[in-house]
């Protein structure tokens, strides 16, 4: 099976997102909806995070999120990993807000980059001073 955002490396599976289309809270949102199933396939969530590069970037540029599983049940891995990231996946679609909803976050979203830019200019002139 072809993982497109994801890999399986011996006993772990790495899922990637990025937030140029889903935030940190969708995807927590996402494993949680099928947390308890995961753990009945003895696959156990070691966490998520936001990998932000190093040096200067853009105001908004998208970073990638990134979650950790791993297998502790016996026997090949993959099989099962595989399986978890189907199920991921599924918790992703299954949470995710509707357009409308979706529309007024992106929203909320781009006010945010804005105002972050205005802080950077005001510290930036502040320090020209």
């Amino acid at each position: 099976m072809q993982l497109p955002f994801g890999n399986v490396d011996g006993n772990v599976l790495e899922v990637n997102f990025s937030t140029a289309d889903y935030s940190i809270a969708a995807v927590l949102s996402a494993i949680r909806e099928h947390l308890d199933r995961l753990e009945e396939m003895n696959v156990i969530f070691l966490g998520a995070q936001t990998i932000v590069p190093s040096g200067p970037s853009p105001v908004f540029k998208p970073v990638s999120i990134s979650a950790i599983f791993e297998y502790h049940g016996k026997g090949d891995p993959r099989p099962t990993l595989e399986k978890a990231y189907t199920v991921i996946w599924h918790g992703l679609v299954t949470t995710f807000p509707n357009e409308a909803d979706w529309s007024k976050a992106k929203e909320s979203f781009g006010h945010f980059i804005v105002s972050q830019a205005d802080l950077i200019r005001a510290r930036s002139e502040a320090a020209q001073e």
